[in-house]
C-alpha cells in the first residue's frame, strides 16, 4: 500500500483532490441546519448521568472529611468523629514530626506570649499530650501546660491490642520524660530519642498558622528552633536523605509565603490579568495601533525581564549591605541567581526577536485580520467568560464528588522505623478496592470529556461567528448579536459534533494518564531502564497524537459552522481542504501564533512585575522568598490571558481556513475575501 505523504500522491479521482464547489444560490454558512452527531451528545448526557448517580452514592456512604480533614499519627482525622474516637473540637494538626502529628484546638500563636514570640522550647507538643521540662527543678516553660489543648491520646495497652486496625506499640515508648525528650539542654533535646531531630515522636512548641486545617510553623520560626539546637546542617535525621529534608522545608515554607501572599495571589493572579487582558484585547483591534503594540510588546517584554534581573540584582546587594542584616543569607543568594538566570533569558528574547522579525510582520497582518473581525463584534469575548464559568460550575461539582470517592478508601498502616530508637513512626495511606479504583477513572474520564467538550463549544461558537463575518459581503451588517446567534445555533445543532471531537481528546488524555500510573510501577520491573524508554516513547507518541487530532478538530468545528455537516464528514473536508493548500496557508498558520504568544507573555509580565513591587513594598519582611507567590502569580495570570487570546487563535484560523474554503467555492476566485488578505495569502504563502 503506497503511503500518501502530499496531495500530488493522490489520483484526479481521490475525494483528496475534489475541490469544494457552491450551489448557485449559495450565500454564506448555511442557515437551515439539522442536529449533528446527536449519538455522542446522548452519550455524554449519559456519562454525565452516571457520574451524577456515583456521586449520590460515594456522598451516601463516604465521608469528605476523611481527604479534606488532616489524618494524625493514629489514623484518627482531625475535627471528625472517625473510628469512634472525637475529635469534633479539635480540627487541626499540629506536627510533631515530618509526617504525622497530634490534633490540637486551635494553631498556636506566640506573638506577645514567649519572650522572642516565636518559641517556647522549654514545651513540646508529644504524642501523648503537652510535654513541660522541669529544667533541673527549675521549670522554664512560658506558657502553663493547657496554652494548647490537645486531643486525649490515653489510650490504654488493651485497647491498642485488641483493635488490630492500630499498630501495637509500648506506650511509654511515646511517654515524654526528662532522659527521653529533655537530656538537660535545648541543644541536646534535638538529638534525644523523643525529638530525634525532628522525626520522633515530640516537638517543641512554635508560632505557626493555620492553611488547609494544618498548623504549619512560621518561617521565623523555624529559624529560631534551627539556631538554638545548633541544627542548621543536621540533615540526617532518620535515614530520610537531605533532599528529602529539603524538600519538605520548601514545602512548609510555600505553604507559609503563599498564606501570607493569599490576598495578593488573588487580587494580581485574577483581578488586575483581568483588566490588563482587557485593554491588551481592546487595543489589538485599533489597525493602526497594532503593528507598534505588538513591537512594543516584544520589546517590553524583554525590556521587563531584564529589569527585573537588574532589580533583583540590586535588590540583593541592599540586603547583603544592610547591617544589621535583614534577610536571610540563602535568600540573597537566590534572588542573585535568579537576576543572573533573568539577564540569561533577555538575551536570548533578544536574539528571536532580531531573528524572527520577517516572521513576526506576517504574525501581525494576521492579528490585524482578526482585529478586524473581532472589532465588529466585541461581544465575543464573552463566550472564553462563559467557558470559564462553565468549566469552574463543573469542576466544583466534579470535586464534590471526587473528594466523597476518595474517602472509600481503607486506610492502612506503614511503619516507618527510627534509627537508634526502638520505636517507629506510624505513617497512615489510603489504599482503594479495584471498584473504588474503576469509578476514580470514569469519574477522571468524564472530567476530560467535559473539559474538552467545554472547550470545543466555545471553537464551534467563535468559528461560527467569524465565517458569518468573512461571508458577508458588507461587513459593516454585522452586528454585535451575532456571536449570541452563533452559541444559540452551536446550542441547539452542534453539541454532538462537539462532544464527538471531545470524545477523542478525552480517550487520549485517559491513555496518557494511564500511562502515568503505569510510570510507577516501572521502577519493580527488572528491565527498568527499558520500561522507561518504551514508556517516553509511547508518551510522546501520545502528545503528537493530540496535538494532531486537536488541530484536526479545530477545522472540522470551522467546516461544521460554515456548512452545518457532522464531525467525520467535516474533518475529512478540512483535512483535505488543508493539504490542498498546505504551501499556502501553513506558514501563515504558523507565524500567526508569534504574536499570540507574544501577547499572553506580555499580560503576565506586566501582571507579575506589578505583583513583585507589591510585595517587595508591602511584604519584603514576612515572607521567606518572593518565588513561590510570584511564580504563581505568573501561572494564574498566564492562563487569564490566554483564554482571551484564544479567541484571536480561532479567528486567524478560522479566516484562513474560509479563504481557501472561499476560493475553492468560486472556481479560484475568492469572492468574498478583501483584496488585501488575498495579496497577503499569495505574496506570503510558503514563506520560510
Amino acid at each position: 500500500m503506497q503511503i500518501k505523504r502530499s496531495i500530488d500522491d493522490y489520483n484526479e479521482d481521490d475525494e483528496a483532490k475534489e475541490k469544494l464547489r457552491a450551489a448557485a444560490d449559495w450565500s454564506g454558512p448555511v442557515e437551515n441546519r439539522y442536529c449533528t452527531d446527536l449519538l455522542w451528545l446522548i452519550l455524554l448526557l449519559i456519562s454525565w448521568l452516571a457520574m451524577t448517580v456515583i456521586g449520590i452514592i460515594v456522598v451516601r456512604d463516604g465521608d469528605a472529611r476523611l481527604v479534606l480533614y488532616p489524618l494524625d499519627y493514629d489514623g484518627n482525622v482531625c475535627g471528625t468523629d472517625y473510628k469512634d474516637r472525637d475529635m469534633t473540637e479539635y480540627p487541626y494538626l499540629y506536627y510533631t514530626n515530618a509526617v504525622g502529628g497530634v490534633c490540637v484546638k486551635e494553631c498556636p500563636s506566640l506573638e506577645g506570649v514567649t519572650a522572642d514570640n516565636l518559641t517556647d522550647m522549654y514545651t513540646l507538643v508529644t504524642y501523648t499530650g503537652i510535654f513541660q521540662t522541669t529544667n533541673n527543678n527549675n521549670n522554664a516553660a512560658q506558657v502553663p501546660a493547657d496554652f494548647l489543648q490537645v486531643a486525649n491520646y490515653s489510650y490504654t495497652l488493651d485497647e491498642r491490642v485488641n483493635d488490630t486496625s492500630f499498630n501495637i506499640f509500648d506506650t511509654n515508648n511515646f511517654q515524654c520524660t526528662e532522659d527521653i525528650c529533655w537530656g538537660g539542654s535545648i541543644e541536646a533535646s534535638w538529638s534525644t530519642s523523643g525529638i530525634n531531630k525532628g522525626y520522633g515522636f515530640a516537638y517543641y512548641l512554635a508560632d505557626s498558622f493555620p492553611l488547609f486545617q494544618r498548623c504549619f510553623l512560621t518561617s521565623d520560626a523555624r529559624e529560631r528552633i534551627s539556631d538554638l539546637t545548633n541544627s542548621k546542617n543536621d540533615l540526617d535525621a532518620v535515614g530520610i536523605s537531605d533532599e528529602f529534608e529539603k524538600a519538605n522545608n520548601l514545602i512548609s515554607h510555600l505553604y507559609g509565603d503563599v498564606w501570607t501572599a493569599r490576598n495578593y495571589i488573588i487580587g494580581f493572579g485574577f483581578g488586575v490579568s483581568l483588566v490588563v487582558s482587557l485593554l491588551y484585547m481592546l487595543l489589538l483591534r485599533i489597525p493602526w495601533l497594532l503593528s507598534s503594540l505588538v513591537w512594543f510588546s516584544i520589546f517590553a517584554v524583554i525590556a521587563l525581564v531584564a529589569y527585573t534581573g537588574y532589580f533583583a540584582a540590586e535588590t540583593a546587594k541592599e540586603w547583603e549591605a544592610a547591617d544589621p542584616p535583614e534577610v536571610r543569607e540563602d535568600q540573597i543568594n537566590a534572588t542573585e541567581i535568579a537576576s543572573y538566570v533573568l539577564y540569561v533569558i533577555a538575551a536570548i528574547l533578544l536574539l528571536l526577536a532580531i531573528c524572527l522579525r520577517k516572521q513576526i510582520q506576517l504574525a501581525v497582518f494576521c492579528v490585524k485580520q482578526a482585529g478586524r473581525a473581532i472589532n465588529s463584534m466585541v461581544m465575543i469575548f464573552t463566550i472564553p467568560l462563559l467557558q470559564g464559568i462553565g468549566f469552574l460550575l463543573f469542576a466544583a461539582i466534579w470535586t464534590f464528588y471526587g473528594s466523597y470517592l476518595a474517602s472509600l478508601g481503607t486506610i492502612t498502616v506503614e511503619d516507618l522505623d527510627v534509627p537508634a530508637s526502638d520505636y517507629s513512626i506510624p505513617v497512615r495511606h489510603y489504599e482503594f478496592s479495584d471498584r473504588v479504583s474503576k469509578l476514580g477513572w470514569f469519574m477522571l474520564f468524564c472530567f476530560y470529556w467535559t473539559a474538552s467538550f467545554i472547550m470545543a463549544v466555545g471553537e464551534m461558537t467563535v468559528s461560527m461567528a467569524v465565517s458569518k463575518w468573512y461571508f458577508t459581503t458588507n461587513k459593516r451588517n454585522v452586528t454585535q448579536h451575532v456571536p449570541f446567534v452563533a452559541l444559540w445555533q452551536t446550542i441547539i445543532y452542534h453539541l454532538g459534533t462537539c462532544a464527538f471531537g471531545s470524545l477523542i481528546i478525552a480517550i487520549i488524555r485517559l491513555l496518557r494518564s494511564i500511562l502515568e500510573a503505569i510510570k510507577k510501577q516501572i521502577s519493580e520491573m527488572s528491565n527498568e531502564k527499558l520500561a522507561e524508554v518504551l514508556f517516553c516513547c509511547c508518551t510522546c507518541c501520545l502528545c503528537c497524537l493530540e496535538k494532531c487530532v486537536q488541530f484536526i478538530n479545530e477545522n472540522a468545528y470551522i467546516q461544521c459552522a460554515i456548512f452545518g455537516t457532522p464531525f467525520c464528514e467535516s474533518g475529512r473536508k478540512a483535512f483535505f481542504l488543508i493539504l490542498r493548500n498546505a504551501a499556502r496557508i501553513g506558514a501563515v498558520s504558523y507565524v500567526s501564533a508569534a504574536v499570540l504568544i507574544v501577547g499572553k507573555i506580555f499580560i503576565s509580565a506586566v501582571t507579575t512585575m506589578t505583583a513583585y513591587y507589591a510585595l517587595v513594598e508591602y511584604l519584603q519582611l514576612e515572607l521567606w522568598s518572593f518565588a513561590g507567590p510570584v511564580v504563581i502569580i505568573f501561572i494564574i495570570s498566564y492562563f487569564v490571558a490566554d483564554m482571551f487570546m484564544d479567541v484571536f487563535d480561532i479567528s486567524i484560523l478560522c479566516i484562513l481556513h474560509c479563504f481557501v474554503a472561499d476560493e475553492e467555492l468560486f472556481g479560484g476566485r475568492a469572492r468574498y475575501a478583501e483584496n488585501s488578505l488575498k495579496k497577503f495569502v499569495d505574496d506570503h504563502g510558503g514563506t520560510d
